[in-house]
């Protein structure tokens, strides 16, 4: 699962630098929606979708949890990025 967690990561990231580029703006946007929603759209894909399929409530509960909040760390990161860069363009 920690290796399933990595790929996510490493996949949101590749995707929001593909994405934002050198654009301030887009990386706040792309953080914002990393951090304030797609914590939630995870979890409850976790609780919705692959609890009922794995009948294993607490486990799944509980790994939603971490993805979720692996998302919102990886979201003020990109937030961090946005705000704190001197060097990308602001259009």
């Amino acid at each position: 699962m920690i290796l399933i967690l990595a790929v996510y990561i490493a996949l949101l990231s590749f995707a929001v630098k593909s994405f934002a580029g050198q654009k301030r703006h887009r990386w706040i946007n792309a953080g914002y929606f990393t951090a304030f929603l797609l914590p939630f759209l995870i979890y409850f894909v976790f609780m919705g979708i692959i609890a009922p399929i794995v009948q294993a409530g607490i486990g799944v509960s509980f790994f939603g949890f971490v993805f979720a909040g692996a998302t919102l760390i990886t979201g003020f990161v990109f937030l961090y990025i946005g705000y704190s860069s001197q060097t990308v363009e602001d259009d």
